[in-house]
């Protein structure tokens, strides 16, 4: 899937969306967290390879721990000051635009000439720091809702802790256990249906007792690749490796066009002061992330924090998480326009522009 491709169907979702407002939007915010996203975690797990993020560590976890914190900290601090609107409202902004899009960014990475560390560290970050965000993102709506006592608070936040320890330890567990099962069936269509079996089960089994989806799938994917690594052949793993990425390219496409249709735009005019607030912070937060915590890195080449500068794209998950919210949170529909807005507009510089980027950036091939 070309760059432009991605712009070409959002535009199409717009138009859509503009003739008939809301038609889609239910059904995006259910095709995002149960169908679309498991199958595209997976497929980008899959497709990472481990040696790389276990060298890559350090500006993995800057940017997928400290990095979301220091995120939704300046865009929450930024729209409370110049969005005049209250802190719960900003905390929530902030973090659902915390992390930035796994979707998003493997789609746009993955036919850029950009040197394979490199693009593990952005994909491996995008991956990671979802799953961060989501943490935050209920810690921060079990704060806002009701009377939730710090305590309270602190609890919530060490149950997502220990839920995304549980996650790892699910999907791990599910891939191995797969990996050892089509062991005994190599051939393309059994490692294909127990890969699909693999991803939907990881996810739903965490998710149904309340633990992290996203780091259970993205281990199951790491976890059942390197297990079957040595012991499937090239032609079987090249086929498996061929399905998962038409079916990511087909649920891409789906995905951002749900992105485009699940916009209303015929109120953002009169929001325009607060929509650029936003937009500006979480600009703003990716500059102080690719200059200013990765300067603790300082081995890492510029050229790199630059590109993970233009990484910063927003995209389906946000989405989701926006509407989502419950009807009692304090300017919900300006918070879900804002996170409209932020979404299309790094989408779209993402896709018809980072193609040219990369091409002027001299990246190299060390850090």
């Amino acid at each position: 899937m070309k760059l432009w491709h991605i712009a070409a169907v959002v535009v199409a979702g717009l138009i859509v969306g503009e003739i008939h407002p809301g038609l889609l939007t239910q059904a995006f915010r259910w095709a995002t967290l149960d169908l679309f996203l498991p199958a595209l975690i997976f497929e980008a797990a899959w497709n990472l390879d481990f040696s790389l993020m276990k060298r890559a560590w350090r500006p993995i976890l800057l940017l997928a721990v400290p990095g979301v914190a220091i995120t939704a900290g300046l865009v929450a601090l930024a729209v409370y000051r110049f969005g005049s609107v209250g802190i719960g409202t900003a905390l929530v902004v902030g973090a659902i635009l915390s992390a930035t899009d796994p979707v998003a960014i493997v789609a746009l990475f993955r036919h850029l000439p950009v040197p394979p560390a490199l693009k593990t560290i952005v994909e491996s970050e995008s991956l990671l720091n979802d799953a961060i965000a989501v943490m935050l993102y209920r810690a921060v709506l079990a704060a806002i809702i009701g009377t939730a006592s710090a305590a309270h608070v602190g609890a919530i936040a060490g149950q997502a802790l220990l839920g995304s320890f549980a996650g790892i330890a699910v999907g791990a567990i599910v891939g191995i256990a797969c990996a050892y099962v089509v062991r005994k069936y190599p051939n393309a269509s059994a490692q294909g249906l127990a890969t699909c079996i693999a991803a939907y089960g990881a996810y739903a089994l965490a998710d149904r007792f309340g633990w992290s989806g996203i780091f259970a799938v993205i281990a199951c994917g790491i976890a059942l690749r390197e297990r079957e690594r040595n012991a499937i052949g090239d032609a079987v793993a090249e086929t498996v490796e061929l399905g998962w990425e038409r079916a990511a390219t087909v649920a891409n496409l789906c995905l951002f066009f749900l992105v485009g249709t699940a916009v209303e735009s015929a109120h953002l005019w009169s929001e325009r002061t607060f929509l650029g607030t936003v937009l500006a912070a979480v600009i703003v937060a990716r500059f102080v992330l690719a200059y200013g915590l990765l300067a603790l890195l300082p081995r890492m080449l510029r050229s790199w924090k630059t590109l993970v500068r233009f990484a910063g794209v927003r995209g389906a998950l946000s989405l989701a998480l926006a509407l989502a919210l419950p009807a009692e949170i304090p300017m919900r529909s300006l918070i879900v326009d804002a996170t409209f807005v932020v979404v299309i507009a790094t989408l779209l510089l993402g896709s018809l522009t980072l193609e040219r980027r990369v091409g002027a950036l001299k990246l190299g091939e060390g850090s």
